[in-house]
């Protein structure tokens, strides 16, 4: 689904009179409309006689929506009631218009004043239904006082509140809070979904998003072209490889897991396997030589290869040599999960990746190495293979490569994400809650899937063989790491409905995956 943001939005509105000779107030009735649609199917039912609305509306078009779907509202038989929050006046444009409608229809209205907020709480624990009219996708900072205020009223009440296009306090592109927010139990985002409302901590304030249909012509909301998406099943679907009868085990790549040392070696176990139930056709964990027997014993069907180790349990700073068959054979490599950050192991991994001409998928510890050699990502001698490389950090792990502070990452982790992968050329997942996905060239996509039971050692090991399962089968960078993240996430909801989020650990989503993977592949035939 094509996400946009407020500028975006805005320039569709324009288009929509410029271009299409829509006015802007159908536009505003329609909104309206479809609120009033969403309210009558999932809060009112058929029941809006005598039900109570109570209609917060701001100077700008969120307020003229407000008002829009108040005067149907009562037209239907609801007893409506608004809030303005500056006088009647003030109100500019169609905002003004609608509002001189609800004034002509003799409906009640109140002027927010620091003195009323006492009688609003009350009319607000009285109401059935509250509509967040207040801002718009303009709006950026800190809620002022009385509306800071207001904003904890609506909260505290305890009533379904239905946001108009954004919950009020939210910041549109970036989901960013910083104050008071309305705490919506849905959201009617009008025209094409806004890119904050599935980015934390905005996404935690929306409840349901629903989108509104305002008459837009089909050209202008079309899901082509567009620089943000939100992954859904359809989507993913489509970008999964075939499996003709006909296929053999060469047909879907062999992956090597790099990594493992003492005390780390599930890490490599949990990723081959899951390198396996993705679906690639060979798998082999090499491990340093002295977890070599650990590894192999713990693994059935991937095999295992030991390179050259070091005392400690990890990779000799000349174990390159000591793998050079296994690495001529494998068409993908994933590189990290329990690697260790020896100085031996790190000198291992540059010559690695200096030699390796083929996919890579880094996590886990080999990001933590290359924080610290960050050249690696600025040379240009490697500009070429980098475009290859998937690199998949969790914030902690991001704020190590950028040099800065997790709160830094978590602040715009869209605009954090895009950055580094074009200043990087690589492929970046930046994992976490709403997992972004970016390419130095192309869209940048929002994971829709996964939930708190993914918080949980050895889950990114998981993700990190199940990319690079998608490599092997000839996925591209971006569309294995596309895929990868929305199966692991549907496999984690999937369980999670079953047996609940606490206690889920990242070997239940092995054979999860498997499932996962042939749902999508029956839809994907379906609609061929």
């Amino acid at each position: 689904m094509r996400l946009v943001k407020a500028a975006q939005m805005r320039e569709m509105d324009l288009d929509a009179t410029r271009k299409y000779s829509i006015p802007s107030l159908i536009l505003m009735e329609n909104a309206g409309l479809s609120i009033v649609q969403v309210i009558e199917q999932r809060f009112l039912g058929e029941e809006v006689q005598g039900k109570r609305v109570f209609i917060i509306a701001g100077p700008g078009n969120n307020g003229g929506d407000g008002f829009v779907v108040g005067r149907h509202l009562f037209n239907r038989g609801a007893f409506v009631s608004f809030l303005i929050t500056v006088p009647a006046e003030n109100y500019r444009g169609d905002a003004a218009v609608n509002l001189k409608i609800v004034q002509d229809m003799g409906l009640p209205y109140t002027v927010l004043q620091p003195e009323n907020l006492d009688s609003v709480a009350v009319e607000l624990k009285k109401a059935d239904l509250i509509v967040d009219a207040l801002f718009g996708t303009g709006f950026k900072g800190v809620p002022r006082e009385p509306i800071a205020s207001l904003i904890r009223m609506v909260n505290e009440a305890g009533k379904p509140v239905v946001a108009v296009d954004i919950p009020s306090g939210m910041e549109a592109d970036t989901g960013r809070i910083s104050g008071d927010c309305i705490r919506a139990k849905a959201t009617v985002t009008m025209g094409m979904p806004k890119l904050g409302l599935f980015l934390d901590p905005g996404a935690q304030y929306t409840g349901e998003v629903i989108v509104g249909d305002i008459s837009f012509p089909p050209e202008l909301k079309s899901e082509e072209g567009g620089d943000y998406y939100l992954l859904d099943e359809k989507m993913v679907a489509e970008m999964l490889p075939e499996r003709l009868p006909t296929s053999h085990k060469g047909d879907f790549g062999h992956v090597a897991v790099i990594g493992g040392t003492r005390g780390y070696t599930g890490a490599v176990v949990l990723a081959s396997n899951a390198a396996l139930r993705g679906g690639a056709g060979l798998v082999t964990a090499v491990i340093p030589e002295l977890c070599y027997p650990i590894v192999a014993t713990k693994l059935t069907e991937a095999m295992t290869f030991p390179a050259l180790g070091t005392e400690k349990g990890g990779f000799s700073s000349s174990a390159l040599d000591s793998i050079e068959q296994i690495l001529q054979r494998v068409t993908v490599a994933a590189i990290g999960p329990g690697l260790g950050q020896e100085e031996e192991t790190a000198d291992f991994l540059e010559d690695l990746l200096k030699n390796l001409d083929i996919p890579i998928v880094l996590d886990a510890d080999a990001l933590n190495i290359i924080a610290k050699r960050s050249y690696l990502l600025s040379d240009q001698a490697l500009a070429k293979q980098r475009r290859n490389w998937v690199l998949t950090p969790h914030p902690g792990e991001m704020a190590r490569l950028c040099n800065t502070t997790i709160a830094a990452i978590q602040e715009d982790r869209v605009g954090v994400a895009a950055e580094a992968s074009r200043k990087w050329g690589v492929v970046l997942v930046l994992k976490g809650a709403h997992t972004v996905i970016a390419a130095p060239e192309g869209p940048l996509y929002i994971n829709s899937t996964g939930n708190p039971g993914l918080a949980s050692g050895g889950t990114g090991d998981v993700l990190a063989g199940l990319i690079a399962s998608f490599l092997a089968q000839g996925l591209d960078p971006l569309q294995a790491a596309v895929c990868g993240p929305f199966i692991h996430g549907l496999a984690a909801d999937r369980i999670a409905e079953r047996s609940g989020a606490a206690g889920m650990i990242a070997g239940d989503l092995l054979a999860e995956v498997a499932q996962v993977i042939e749902s999508l592949t029956a839809l994907k035939r379906g609609r061929s």
